[in-house]
């Protein structure tokens, strides 16, 4: 009897997988590269189960190992987001960075700016600090956390 799906049992952090053996890729949105267990599509329309001991937060790059020895490159999947950017002095970027700690909201430091999803409520709140807001449509890969959650570094569970 054959397996319905292919199985993805491992993880590998990026830059520790044979790329070589890449047999795809899978696209996914933030919210979707943090699962256990869960039946996919990678990009070439092809099914396989996701099937690890445990969730791993996945970042752009990483590789899940399939059972047939073959890789699946996961990339991540541009979203709708918010840029916030503050002109002036450094104690604004940290006011607003502490209303959005504040509120437990996930966020992406880039260089000056910080990314977060598109909320109207939060877009009011930093517009009223002084912030400057723009729509972006482009990966979301938050920061991991100082108590782990989702990492875009070491110490988030990938097999090295």
């Amino acid at each position: 009897m054959t397996e319905p799906y292919r199985r993805a049992t491992r993880v590998h952090a990026r830059g520790h997988w044979p790329a070589e053996n890449a047999a795809g890729t899978v696209t996914l949105a933030f919210d979707d590269r943090h699962r256990r267990r869960m039946a996919m599509t990678d990009d070439n329309g092809g099914a396989f189960l996701l099937d690890l001991p445990r969730a791993v937060a996945l970042d752009d790059g990483d590789g899940l190992e399939l059972s047939d020895g073959g890789f699946l490159r996961v990339v991540a999947a541009p979203e709708e987001l918010m840029e916030v950017r503050v002109s002036g002095p450094a104690e604004g970027f940290a006011r607003i960075a502490w209303h959005l700690g504040n509120r437990h909201l996930p966020v992406q430091i880039v260089g000056d700016t910080i990314r977060l999803r598109r909320d109207h409520v939060i877009e009011d709140m930093l517009w009223g600090l002084g912030a400057e807001v723009r729509d972006v449509h482009v990966p979301f890969m938050p920061e991991g956390g100082a108590y782990g959650g989702h990492a875009h570094g070491g110490g988030h569970g990938h097999e090295h």
